[in-house]
């Protein structure tokens, strides 16, 4: 009887343990930090700040598309926009996501989900956006500073040795020649073009590449405009989008949520960062040469 009930018991706790293991397997694999027993869920994918790189976002939407507990995804959005390829890059994971694994994704819209945030936007099944979320300016942007009287100020003469005459086009040491300035803008006009495309074939039987083109002059649009426009589906919540998402999975009922595991700073990072300035020393830099963006 004594090894009987210790059998029973080692047995008993190797199951417990086992169980214990394949939800943390599975947590781990769909990246929640909720503890949800639900085997239909809807995945929350953010796409938060400047867009710089796309590594993230695509990794999210490879996991979830995997993950058979997943039904369906929602985009969260709140950005500004960025750099062009990354935000293209995670437009064509999501219409390949929802090709190849059938299963939805909704774009919410939160406080701004403008320029390259739209563009990833229309590439999901439905757009849902705030009242009062901005949104739109489908267009591309490309800034740096002059320099040139401040140099002469400082008196420092910049040597600059290039291959070709269109190699240092848009230098911030002297002044932009025309023929420059028709360079930079055919290449800004390319890209605005490829903008257009993207929305009219993420708004097909919603808008004409025709009327994409007419909203296209960089402006934006509070979320009621936008909808009135056609350029979202139907306003509502972070909420409401899940809830639509849920639907259009085929979840009944109330559907578990997995969002990302907020990522915890080691002691090191919050020794040697600083923080809001390191960050705004990083855009004054980025923003030092030229770069074309889908940026508001």
């Amino acid at each position: 009887m004594f090894f009987l009930g210790a059998f029973s018991g080692c047995l008993v706790l190797f199951v417990g343990f086992f169980f214990l293991a394949m939800l943390a397997a599975l947590l781990g694999r769909d990246g929640s930090s909720e503890l949800n027993f639900s085997s239909d869920k809807v995945a929350i994918v953010p796409i938060d700040g400047e867009i710089l790189e796309s590594r993230e976002a695509i990794e999210a939407l490879h996991r979830h598309a995997e993950n058979p507990m997943v039904k369906a995804i929602v985009i969260r959005i709140n950005s500004p926009g960025g750099a062009i390829a990354p935000s293209q890059e995670i437009y064509s994971e999501i219409r390949r996501t929802r090709k190849s694994s059938g299963k939805p994704i909704i774009a919410s819209l939160d406080s701004v989900a403008a320029s390259g945030g739209y563009y990833i936007a229309v590439g999901c099944d439905r757009i849902v956006a705030n009242p009062g979320s901005i949104t739109g300016s489908i267009g591309v942007i490309m800034q740096w500073f002059e320099l040139k009287e401040l140099i002469q100020w400082a008196k420092v003469k910049p040597e600059t040795l290039t291959s070709g005459a269109m190699k240092d086009a848009g230098s911030p040491y002297r002044e932009m020649t025309e023929g420059e300035r028709a360079y930079l803008q055919r290449i800004v006009s390319q890209l605005h073009l490829q903008f257009v495309k993207a929305v009219a074939a993420g708004r097909v039987g919603k808008l004409s590449e025709a009327e994409v083109a007419k909203l296209a002059d960089g402006r934006v649009f509070t979320g009621e405009e936008a909808h009135a426009l056609k350029l979202v589906d139907e306003l509502g919540s972070l909420d409401d989008a899940i809830t639509a998402a849920a639907k259009m999975g085929g979840i009944e009922g109330e559907p578990a949520r997995i969002y990302p595991r907020k990522r915890e700073g080691s002691l090191f990072e919050l020794l040697t960062s600083s923080g809001d300035t390191e960050a705004l020393v990083g855009t004054m830099l980025r923003r030092r040469l030229p770069r074309f963006l889908y940026e508001w």
